[in-house]
């Protein structure tokens, strides 16, 4: 039996760097990109959840965990992708949020679905994100 280090001394003494190269992107199944892609613009043009949760102010689920949780109160429906939100969240507040939804006025971050229960008009939060 050989080491991870040994194993990884024979694998790199065995291959070669491939130099990138320009393809056509319907030719380009199955490989990957070798270089930084970037964009002269935002896409989308506007902050939005990467995930299902709660959009909150992270001040307001500061020191949040199972044994203290933070009570926030819910402010409208939830938001879902293609929609402007037309609530700005204020101190103690809350909204739900779905992925790729924008993310509300007043909002820094959003706590996943895992990590929270909605009851009535309230969510109750069971960890901190911070902004």
């Amino acid at each position: 039996m050989i080491t991870p280090e040994k194993a990884l001394q024979i694998i790199l003494e065995n291959i070669s760097i491939l130099k990138p190269k320009d393809v056509p992107i319907a030719d380009s199944l199955g490989l990957v990109v070798a270089e930084d892609v970037s964009s002269e613009e935002n896409i989308p043009p506007f902050d939005n959840s990467a995930m299902d949760g709660f959009a909150v102010r992270s001040k307001d689920t500061v020191g949040a965990s199972p044994k203290n949780p933070a009570t926030l109160l819910l402010r409208g429906e939830a938001l879902m992708a293609g929609t402007t939100p037309k609530v700005k969240l204020k101190e103690q507040t809350a909204v739900g949020i779905m992925t790729g939804a924008p993310i509300p006025l007043g909002a820094d971050t959003v706590i996943p679905v895992e990590f929270c229960k909605k009851l009535e008009d309230r969510v109750i939060v069971y960890t901190h994100y911070p902004a």
